[in-house]
C-alpha cells in the first residue's frame, strides 16, 4: 500500500470533478484528482464542431468565473473546453494526469484505491467521470456483416468523415439532431431514424431562452412559477408532421431548435423508422423498408463511466427520467437508469452512495437547470457531507485516544 496524506481522491478533471475540487479547496479539505487523459475535460477536447451547450450561459458557467461574453448565450463545445481550461489555469486543481482509476472498493473506514500509481487508501472517493466516455451501442442483427461503418456519436469528430456518403443517423436527441443537420451540408443525402417520436421546443420561447425565463419565475409563488414554465416549457414549432416528421408519442427528451425541422423541410435531411437489422449494403427499417447506406451514426446514448472502476454490489436504479415539477431545480431523482441509488437520508439531495459511506457521486443530474448548473450544486452537496464525515472521524478518533489513555 503507497501511503497518501490526502484525504479524499477525485476521480476525473472534467466540470464534475474540478468543481468538486473547488468546493473541498473552499472548506480546506485535502484531496488530489486522477485523470487518465493528458488534457482537463478531455471529453470536450474532441466534440464535434457544431456542438453547442443547450443550457445558456446563465447557470452554464464553473463557480466564481462567468463565462465571456462573446461567447453569446449558448456557448459553443469548443468554446466551453477553451473556458474549462482557463478555469484550471486560474484556480490549479490538484491534478495528475494520465493516472487512469481501475479499482475502488471499500477498506474498512478508508477506500481502497488501485490505479496506475499503485494501492491506495483515502478516506473518501469522489466518482466524477460522468457519462460521456461509455457510449451505448446497440446490437443489431447483422451488424456484423455490415460493409460499411458503423460508429457512435461519441466517434463522430466532423461532418469530413462523412463527405459525399450516404447517412443514417439513429437518434433525434441533441446529438443525433446536431450531426444529421451537420452532415447534411456534405453527405450524398442523410436519414435519421426515429423510434418514439420528434419532440422540438422553441431555444427563445416569447423572444426568452428557458433559463431566463427560470430566473424571472424561481423567486415567484410556486403555483404562479409552474403555471408560467409549463406554457414555456410548451411552445414547439406546431404540427411537424407537415414535413413528415413524427409527432413524440411519450415524454421523450425535446431538442431545442428549429434546425432539424428547416433540414426535413428543405429536404436535406429525411425521416425514417428506426433500423432493425443489417445487411452487407443496407439496413432494414422498423416499417420493412429497405434503406442503402454508407455510414451509420448511432446517437444512442451513454451509459456511467464508474462502472469501469466500481466493482461492488451497489444497488442501480432501471427507471428512466419521468419530468417531475417545474420550478423545483435543485433535487433531482435518486437515481435513473444505470446510476446507483443515493443515500437521501441526511440530505435531499445527498451525493452519498447508498450503503457505501465515503463514495460520493458528483455530475449525475442532467436535467432542472442543466448539467453544468446542477454539477455545481452537486459538488458543494459532496463537499459539505465530506467534511462531516472527516469530523466525525476525528471525533472518533480522539475519542477512542481518550479511552485508550485510560
Amino acid at each position: 500500500m503507497t501511503p497518501n496524506p490526502t484525504d479524499v481522491l477525485i476521480i476525473g478533471a472534467g466540470p464534475a470533478g474540478i468543481a468538486s475540487s473547488v468546493a473541498l479547496k473552499r472548506r480546506g479539505i485535502a484531496h488530489v484528482i486522477y485523470e487518465r487523459a493528458q488534457i482537463a475535460g478531455s471529453t470536450w477536447a474532441s466534440l464535434y464542431p457544431s456542438l453547442r451547450l443547450n443550457t445558456t450561459r446563465f447557470f452554464s458557467h464553473m463557480p466564481d468565473m462567468r463565462f465571456p461574453l462573446r461567447y453569446g448565450l449558448f456557448p459553443s463545445g469548443k468554446q466551453y473546453h477553451e473556458y474549462l481550461l482557463r478555469y484550471v489555469e486560474k484556480h490549479r486543481p490538484p491534478i495528475e494526469y494520465g493516472v487512469e482509476v481501475c479499482d475502488v472498493r471499500p477498506a474498512g473506514d478508508r477506500w481502497r484505491v488501485e490505479s496506475a500509481r499503485g494501492v491506495e487508501h483515502f478516506r473518501a472517493v469522489i466518482s466524477a467521470t460522468g457519462i460521456w466516455n461509455r457510449p451505448i451501442m446497440p446490437q443489431i442483427d447483422g451488424m456484423a456483416d455490415f460493409n460499411g461503418t458503423i460508429l457512435h456519436a461519441h466517434d463522430f469528430r466532423d461532418p469530413s468523415q462523412v463527405a459525399g456518403q450516404r447517412v443514417l443517423v439513429v437518434g433525434v436527441g441533441p446529438s443525433g439532431v446536431d450531426i444529421a443537420v451537420a452532415s447534411a451540408a456534405v453527405a450524398a443525402h442523410v436519414s435519421i431514424g426515429i423510434r418514439g417520436g420528434v419532440a422540438l421546443r422553441r431555444r427563445y420561447p416569447f423572444g426568452l431562452p428557458t433559463h431566463a425565463w427560470m430566473l424571472l419565475t424561481e423567486r415567484l409563488p410556486k403555483p404562479l412559477c409552474q403555471r408560467i414554465m409549463r406554457l414555456v416549457s410548451r411552445q414547439g414549432y406546431g404540427d411537424l408532421t407537415r414535413c413528415g416528421l413524427p409527432m413524440a408519442s411519450s415524454a421523450i427528451t425535446a431538442y431545442q431548435g428549429p434546425e432539424l425541422l428547416n433540414a426535413v423541410c428543405a429536404g436535406k435531411v429525411r425521416p425514417v423508422a428506426a433500423p432493425v437489422r443489417f445487411e452487407p449494403d443496407a439496413v432494414i427499417l422498423a416499417d420493412g423498408a429497405r434503406l442503402t447506406v454508407d455510414t451509420v451514426v448511432m446517437a444512442t446514448g451513454y451509459e456511467p463511466v464508474l462502472h469501469n472502476y466500481l466493482k461492488i454490489p451497489m444497488q442501480y436504479s432501471d427507471t428512466f427520467f419521468e419530468a417531475g415539477t417545474p420550478c423545483e431545480y435543485e433535487v433531482g431523482p435518486n437515481g435513473q437508469r444505470g446510476w446507483p441509488l443515493l443515500d437521501r437520508s441526511q440530505h435531499p439531495n445527498g451525493r452519498e452512495v447508498l450503503g457505501y459511506p465515503g463514495l460520493y457521486l458528483v455530475g449525475v443530474w442532467y436535467k432542472g437547470k442543466g448539467a453544468m448548473y446542477n454539477i455545481n450544486v452537486e459538488a458543494a452537496i459532496a463537499a459539505e457531507q465530506i467534511a462531516q464525515r472527516l469530523r466525525l472521524a476525528v471525533r472518533e478518533s480522539t475519542n477512542q485516544a481518550q479511552v485508550e489513555a485510560l
